[in-house]
C-alpha cells in the first residue's frame, strides 16, 4: 500500500512538471564528474539533485564542482555522505570502450572507479570498484526518467539505503576486511526543468488593451 502510494505521488508530481533531459551524475554507488545543468533537478529514489549553475551540483548527493578540460575530460571536486564518498575527486573522459571515471576520497579505501559502456540507445552497462565490485544496468526508459538496477560484494557494510552508520565507531578503521557481503542498488531518476517563468514586459508606449466589452461604442453617448 506504501509503495502505491509513494509511485502515485510520484508520477502525479511528475506529470506536473516539465521534463528535462535525465542524466544522472553517479553510477550506482560512484559519482561521475558530470554535475545536473542548471535550473534543472534530478528526482526520485536516491536522487534529489539540483543544478546551480552550469558546473555545480548540490542535493542528496552533496556538493559537487566540476569544470571542463579542452579534450573532453572533466575534474570534480565534490564533498558526499551517500555510500561512504567523503571529499572526493574524480575525472571522467569518454575512451572507445567507455565512459570512464577515475577517482580518490579520504575514506574508506581512498580510490574508486566507474564505467558506462553503452550497449543500445537506451541500454548502458554500468560497472565500480569500490570497496569491492558492483555491476548494473542503466535503461532510460524515456527522455526523462531513468532506472538503475545493480549488485555487487562488498568489504563495507551498507547498512541502509544511504549506506552508512556514521555513529557507529566500528566503521573507523584502516584495516583492510576480507568478508565480502552481497547488496543490490536500486535508482530511479526523473529529470525536469525548474527554470523561472518569464515575466510579462510592458514597454513605456504600450497601452493597456481593452475587453471585447469595455471597446468603444459608436452608439454610446459621449463620455
Amino acid at each position: 500500500m506504501k509503495k502505491t502510494i509513494f509511485v502515485t505521488v510520484l508520477l502525479a508530481f511528475s506529470l506536473s512538471l516539465s521534463a528535462g533531459n535525465a542524466a544522472p551524475t553517479w553510477l550506482l554507488t560512484v559519482p561521475t564528474a558530470d554535475t545536473v545543468p542548471k535550473n534543472q533537478m534530478n528526482f526520485g529514489l536516491v536522487h534529489f539533485d539540483l543544478g546551480v549553475t552550469d558546473n555545480i551540483e548540490a542535493g542528496l548527493h552533496g556538493l559537487k564542482y566540476s569544470f571542463s578540460y579542452p579534450d573532453g575530460g572533466k575534474l570534480a571536486i565534490g564533498a558526499s555522505l551517500y555510500s561512504g564518498l567523503y571529499p572526493y575527486a574524480v575525472y571522467t573522459r569518454n575512451y572507445d570502450f567507455g565512459r570512464l571515471s577515475l577517482g580518490v576520497t579520504i575514506f574508506p579505501y581512498f580510490v574508486f572507479a566507474g564505467l558506462e559502456k553503452q550497449l543500445t540507445p537506451e541500454i548502458s552497462l554500468l560497472a565500480e570498484i569500490h570497496n569491492g565490485v558492483t555491476v548494473g544496468i542503466r535503461n532510460k526508459l524515456t527522455k526523462d526518467w531513468i532506472i538503475d538496477v545493480g549488485f555487487g560484494l562488498s568489504t563495507y557494510s551498507y547498512t541502509n539505503i544511504f549506506f552508512i552508520d556514521y555513529a557507529n565507531t566500528d566503521y573507523y578503521s584502516f584495516k583492510f576486511p576480507t568478508n565480502f557481503s552481497g547488496f543490490m542498488v536500486i535508482s530511479l531518476c526523473y529529470s525536469f526543468d525548474i527554470s523561472p517563468l518569464p515575466l510579462p514586459t510592458v514597454k513605456p508606449g504600450d497601452k493597456p488593451v481593452k475587453k471585447e466589452e469595455e471597446k468603444d461604442n459608436p452608439l454610446d453617448p459621449i463620455k
